[in-house]
C-alpha cells in the first residue's frame, strides 16, 4: 500500500528567517577570508575599500538587536500601507467605488488586465506610493469584474516593478539617477546636460508594447490558474453620487492649487528651494512628497461618508468607524512580513556583503574593449544581478555609473541610454529577487485576498509570475538593442549614440 507523501513547504516568513541566516554565515566567513572590492568617486576620483562585516562581530550583535525595531519603524512601505488600506476600504463599504466603475458594463478580460498593466506602469511615475495605492484598489476592481483579486495583485507588482524602466511621466527618481549619469559622463565628455525628458520617447514605446504583450501573456499564463470571485452587492445613489463627485472636484481643485506654483497663495504643498518642478512636488523637503496619501485620505473619508450616508450604505456614525476598523481584516501577513523582512534586508546591507559582489562584477568591466551590442548585452545582465543582490535603484547606479557611463560613451552611447539600459535592467532585476521589499507587500496582500486557503509561498508566488516575467525581459531586451542599432531618439535632445 501506497502511502501519500506530503510535500514539504515554507511560508514566507520562514524563508526570510533562513535567508537572514544564510547571510549572518556567509558575513562570518567573508570577513575571515578578508573577501573585499573598492570603488572609486568619480567627482574626488578617492578609491574606497569596502569589506563584508560581520553580523557576529561586537558591533555586528548591537545592530541586530538595537536597531532592529527602529529599522521597521523606519520602513516607508509600513505607513503608506496603512493610509492606503483605510483609504481604499473606505472607498469600497461606502459603495462608492462600487458606484464609479457600476458604468463599465463587462469589460473584455483581456482589456482589464491590459489598463492594470498599462496604469500600473505609469503610476510608477509616482514611486512605491503606486504599490500601496494599486494592489487594495487593484484587487477590489477584480471582484467587481468576477475576477480573481490576486490576479489583479499580482498584475499590478509585474506592471509597476517592469514600469520602473518605462514611465509616460518622469520621476524624481529620474532626476537622482540623471545627475549621477551626468556626472559620471563629465571625465569623457568635459561637459553633458543630462534633461529631464532625454528618455521620454523610448518610455513611451516601452510601456505599451510591455503592457500589450504582458496582456496576453498574462490571460494565457496566469488568468486560467485564478479563480472568479462573486461580488457583493451595494446601494447605488445617482443623487448621492452627484453629490459626491461635486464635492471631490472641489478638493481637487484646491489640491492642484496648492502644487501650482505662480500663483497668488498657491504652491503651498511644493518645495520652493527645489530647482525642478518634479524636485518642488516630490522632492525629500516637499510637503506633498509625505503629505500626498494623507491628503488621499482626508478627501476619501470625506467624500465616502458622504455618499455611504446618502445612498444608506453606511447608516450611521458607528457603521462609519466599524467600517474603518475591517481596513485590517486578514491583513497580519503584511505587517509580520515586513518585520522579519526589515531583519533580513538590514543584515544584507549591514555587512555591505551585496556591495562587495555588486562592485566585484561591476569592476570586471574596468578595462573592457568590448563595443556595440555585445557591451551593451553586458551590461543589461550584470545591472539585472546586481539589482538581484540588492534591488535599491538610487544605490547601485551610485555604484555602478562611474564604470558603465564612462565606458558606454567610449562606445559611442550616450549618457542617457546607458541610464535607459540601466533602469530597464533594474526593473527585470525586481522581480528576480526576494530581497525586494514590495514582492512581500504583495504576498500579504495575496494572503488577505485569499479565500481558497491556497499554499502561499514566496518562491511559489514567484514561480508563479515568472513565465510572464521571463517573457518580458526577453521584450524589453529586444527593445534595447533594437533601439541601438536602429538609432533612433530616445528622448527630447537625447540620443542612443552620441
Amino acid at each position: 500500500m501506497k502511502r501519500n507523501k506530503r510535500k514539504v513547504s515554507f511560508g514566507p516568513i520562514t524563508v526570510m528567517i533562513v535567508i537572514g541566516i544564510f547571510l549572518s554565515v556567509l558575513s562570518f566567513v567573508l570577513n575571515k577570508i578578508q573577501f573585499q572590492s573598492y570603488t572609486t568617486d568619480p567627482e574626488t576620483l578617492e578609491t574606497t575599500v569596502v569589506t563584508v562585516r560581520n553580523i557576529f562581530s561586537k558591533e555586528g550583535i548591537q545592530f541586530l538587536f538595537g536597531e532592529s525595531i527602529s529599522n521597521f519603524r523606519a520602513l516607508e512601505p509600513l505607513a503608506v500601507i496603512v493610509v492606503s488600506l483605510i483609504a481604499v476600504t473606505i472607498l469600497e463599504v461606502s459603495g462608492l467605488f462600487h458606484a464609479i466603475v457600476g458604468n463599465f458594463n463587462n469589460p473584455k478580460p483581456w482589456l482589464i488586465t491590459f489598463l492594470t498593466l498599462f496604469v500600473s506602469m505609469v503610476a510608477s511615475a509616482i514611486g512605491d506610493y503606486s504599490y500601496a495605492i494599486l494592489f487594495p484598489l487593484v484587487a477590489i476592481l477584480y471582484q467587481y469584474f468576477h475576477r480573481d483579486p490576486k490576479l489583479g495583485i499580482m498584475t499590478v507588482f509585474i506592471g509597476v516593478t517592469m514600469g520602473y524602466g518605462t514611465g509616460i511621466l518622469y520621476s524624481y527618481q529620474d532626476i537622482v539617477l540623471g545627475r549621477m549619469a551626468e556626472t559620471a559622463s563629465l571625465d569623457v565628455l568635459g561637459s553633458y546636460s543630462f534633461g529631464s525628458w532625454s528618455m521620454i520617447y523610448m518610455e513611451v514605446v516601452a510601456a505599451i508594447i510591455l503592457s500589450i504583450i504582458g496582456s496576453f501573456l498574462i490571460e494565457k499564463k496566469l488568468s486560467k490558474k485564478m479563480k472568479r470571485t462573486d461580488e457583493k452587492e451595494w446601494i447605488r445613489s445617482p443623487k448621492a453620487l452627484k453629490v459626491t463627485i461635486a464635492v471631490f472636484l472641489f478638493f481637487l481643485l484646491l489640491l492642484l492649487y496648492a502644487i501650482i506654483p505662480g500663483l497668488p497663495f498657491s504652491g503651498w504643498l511644493l518645495d520652493t528651494n527645489a530647482e525642478t518642478y518634479m524636485e518642488k512636488l516630490f522632492g525629500p523637503e516637499a510637503p506633498f512628497r509625505e503629505g500626498f496619501l494623507v491628503i488621499l485620505l482626508g478627501i476619501t473619508l470625506i467624500c465616502g461618508y458622504i455618499y455611504g450616508k446618502i445612498s444608506r450604505n453606511i447608516k450611521s456614525s458607528r457603521e462609519y468607524n466599524q467600517a474603518i476598523s475591517l481596513t485590517f481584516q486578514n491583513t497580519g501577513f503584511i505587517f509580520a512580513g515586513l518585520f522579519f523582512f526589515s531583519i533580513m534586508y538590514n543584515i544584507l546591507e549591514w555587512t555591505q556583503i551585496s556591495d562587495v559582489f555588486t562592485l566585484r562584477l561591476i569592476n570586471l568591466l574596468g578595462n573592457n574593449q568590448m563595443n556595440g551590442i555585445f557591451l551593451i548585452s553586458l551590461i543589461f545582465l550584470i545591472s539585472i544581478l546586481i539589482t538581484i543582490l540588492n534591488p535599491s535603484t538610487v544605490h547601485n547606479w551610485l555604484l555602478a555609473s562611474p564604470i558603465f557611463v564612462p565606458l558606454l560613451v567610449r562606445a559611442n552611447i550616450s549618457p542617457s541610454f546607458s541610464l535607459m539600459i540601466f533602469k530597464a535592467a533594474d526593473s527585470i532585476g525586481k522581480c528576480f529577487t526576494p530581497l525586494y521589499v514590495f514582492l512581500i507587500v504583495m504576498i500579504g496582500f495575496l494572503y488577505k485576498y485569499d479565500t481558497q486557503d491556497d499554499d502561499i509561498q514566496l518562491f511559489g508566488t514567484m514561480r508563479k509570475i515568472m513565465p510572464v516575467v521571463l517573457w518580458l525581459s526577453l521584450v524589453w531586451f529586444i527593445i534595447i538593442v533594437g533601439w541601438s542599432l536602429l538609432g533612433f531618439k530616445i528622448g527630447i535632445g537625447a540620443a542612443s549614440t552620441l
